[in-house]
């Protein structure tokens, strides 16, 4: 049966209209956006003391590389074969990553009005008496691994796929946040934030008039050291985004009613100055259970 075009009509566009008034209604008029708002707008100037871990955990978890091999190996030959066979981690230098991060963050924490202090200027920084911040990373891991993909489409009826097994690195990062002074907290808040690194895949599923069949073409650009390099400023940037957003929706906590919890985790969009909700938790700092 053919598709047919549906032209809307007024009363559709009447309710969209009114559909896109609730909405921006509700989210312009919360308690939470007015003090999100406060915490941007009324700060005169923030402080960061910045500390990254001295090195990285690094794995190679493609254990499939074993299969062929010996099964009485111990776990310490096992780790050490596939870190001899790593692509990715074992020349990955934790001195560029760490610097390429620190790049990122510190440099996008700095957009959002923040002095950054480095662990060699600490007393200077404990002399800040508010708007002032220890943000610790104890640790940050990388592990190599894959990542299976299928690459599918719908075509007269049925489905159709090709599986690809993509070479990718797995990325944990962990953060420790507390205000300096802050006499209600005991501990810093632990946080977490996960990303992945693929190849880049390009594909086209294509229908061939002459042969009367769909052909699959594809292409795959292979990861290396230098993405790797070049993602670690890319997730530094983010995760200072994240860290701000943190430190609004913990101002927001702190200002509401007690015992009220969050309706909406906000973001603030620096660039465009608004203000909007995050429904999906990998998109901010997630708290760590003890």
């Amino acid at each position: 049966m053919p598709l047919k075009h549906i032209k809307p009509g007024i009363n559709f566009y009447g309710k969209l209209f009114l559909l896109s008034l609730v909405f921006f209604m509700v989210f312009s008029c919360t308690p939470e956006k007015k003090f999100a708002k406060q915490f941007v707008y009324k700060t005169p100037k923030r402080y960061a003391l910045v500390i990254p871990p001295d090195f990285i955990y690094k794995y190679n978890r493609n254990e499939w590389l074993l299969d062929s091999l010996d099964k009485n190996l111990t776990e310490e030959e096992k780790d050490s074969l596939l870190w001899e066979m790593s692509r990715l981690v074992k020349n990955i230098d934790d001195s560029t990553y760490l610097r390429n991060f620190r790049k990122g963050y510190e440099y996008r924490l700095a957009d959002y009005g923040f002095d950054i202090f480095t662990p060699a200027f600490t007393g200077v920084f404990m002399q800040k008496d508010s708007n002032a911040y220890i943000i610790n990373i104890p640790q940050i891991e990388l592990e190599e691994t894959t990542y299976p993909y299928k690459d599918e489409t719908i075509f007269n009826g049925y489905t159709y796929f090709h599986l690809h097994y993509l070479n990718a690195l797995d990325v944990s990062t962990w953060f420790e946040i507390n205000e300096l002074n802050d006499t209600t907290s005991k501990q810093p808040t632990v946080l977490y934030a996960g990303d992945i690194l693929t190849d880049l895949l390009e594909s086209e599923f294509k229908y061939d008039d002459k042969t009367d069949q769909l052909k699959y073409f594809y292409k795959i650009d292979t990861l290396e050291v230098k993405d790797v390099y070049n993602l670690a400023v890319t997730l530094g940037k983010r995760y200072a985004e994240y860290t701000f957003d943190y430190l609004m929706n913990s101002y927001i906590m702190k200002n509401k009613e007690k015992g009220d919890t969050l309706t909406y985790y906000w973001h603030y969009d620096l660039e465009r100055n608004k203000f909007y909700p995050i429904w999906d938790e990998e998109e901010r700092l997630i708290p760590v259970e003890e």
